[in-house]
């Protein structure tokens, strides 16, 4: 799933589904052997933008409208293995890697992990990430690179300013 939410790089520019055939190197290097339309494209682009909206800044703010209707489009299933009960894709091909996706992201809602995973506040980044912290606090990817931008960056204002 963070591999899906982060297939664009905001810093580089570099975004795996600006093209059929960049989705389809991705699908390939994420070992998925199905083929894309430009129309599967469409769909992928849509449900990664929004489900990065729901992360942005670690609050749940982004369209649950638009996302419904497009998780509508993506079957999903109840599977059964042994004792476990799960979700499972319920198509083949791109509309099953994205079920795939839909499917992590309902189980990390029921499990609690969901509210653990943020895009970082950097405008620069906006980096998915699992905040592992005991609070679940982190609002940067790094604290070494964003947040350090970042405080460096308030540092400099706040030197610059005029005192009163």
């Amino acid at each position: 799933m963070e591999s899906f939410l982060n297939s664009v790089d905001v810093e580089s520019g570099q975004d795996d589904l600006d093209s059929v055939a960049r989705f389809r190197r991705w699908l390939r290097d994420h070992h998925r052997a199905v083929t894309a339309t430009a129309a599967d494209l469409a769909l992928a682009r849509e449900l990664r933008t929004g489900l990065r909206e729901l992360l942005r800044g670690g609050t749940r703010s982004g369209d649950s409208t638009r996302l419904a209707a497009l998780a509508e489009r993506i079957p999903l299933r109840v599977s059964f293995a042994g004792e476990r009960v799960g979700l499972a894709p319920g198509a083949t091909g791109v509309a099953g890697v994205l079920g795939e996706v839909l499917g992590a992201v309902a189980l990390a809602d029921r499990d609690g992990s969901w509210r653990r995973l943020k895009r970082c506040r950097a405008d620069t980044c906006q980096v998915v990430f699992y905040d592992w912290s005991k609070n679940g606090s982190r609002c940067w990817c790094s604290m070494a690179v964003c947040g350090n931008r970042s405080k460096l960056r308030a540092y400099r204002s706040r030197a610059q300013s005029p005192s009163s």
